[in-house]
């Protein structure tokens, strides 16, 4: 499941570098989230640079891209500030995939040491609810159900980064409230909780 942004993309990584994980076909699922946050175009960008990035340096590994769009745009008049957790969204699609293609055995997610450490108790909890709509979608299956992998969860964000070529961390998008320009390319706000957190360990 991959977003563009340095958790997924340490993943794709991963996946791709790890002996133990770089043996078995891939399915590369991207979401296009449209929602309030307005950074799907952003993020998509990103996708679109870092997978062009590992079809080249990888030429010998097996992988299929595919993305889908979840848009909760037409909740504007309900006047919330709550919408969908990204974990989610994920968690649905990913279930919806693997009982579509019975031969996806594991999922791998991009949690990070990071996210743990400072996400408390509050992040565990969303965590397993996660799960649990991934198992809800086997509810009506006779399958196994596939096993989620996190492969970066020992992993710092600077960490991750520092593993990460040049060219892909340039590729990567982390803010969550994108400012676009007039040929339609982003700037990060530097003032959401991800441009603070990633301006710690790089150059804004």
């Amino acid at each position: 499941m991959f977003s563009g942004g340095i958790d997924s993309t340490g993943v794709l990584h991963q996946l791709f570098t790890n002996p133990e994980l770089s043996d078995k076909p891939l399915i590369v699922q991207h979401i296009i989230l449209q929602n309030r946050e307005n950074r799907a175009q952003a993020e998509m960008a990103s996708v679109k640079s870092i997978i062009e990035y590992y079809k080249k340096a990888f030429p010998e590994r097996e992988f299929t891209y595919t993305d889908s769009i979840y848009n909760t745009t037409g909740f504007a008049p309900l006047k919330s500030s709550r919408f969908p957790f990204d974990m989610d969204v994920c968690a649905f699609m990913a279930g919806n995939i693997c009982v579509a293609r019975k031969d996806v055995r594991q999922v791998a997610m991009g949690r990070t040491k990071t996210d743990v450490a400072s996400g408390g108790d509050n992040f565990q909890k969303r965590m397993e609810r996660a799960q649990g709509v991934f198992r809800a979608i086997y509810s009506l299956e006779k399958d196994i159900i596939p096993e989620y992998i996190f492969p970066v969860i020992g992993m710092t964000k600077k960490e991750i980064w520092d593993d990460l070529p040049k060219s892909v961390q340039k590729a990567c998008w982390y803010c969550r409230q994108p400012k676009y320009n007039d040929d339609g390319s982003a700037t990060a706000c530097k003032e959401c909780i991800t441009c603070n957190e990633v301006a710690e360990f790089i150059k804004a």
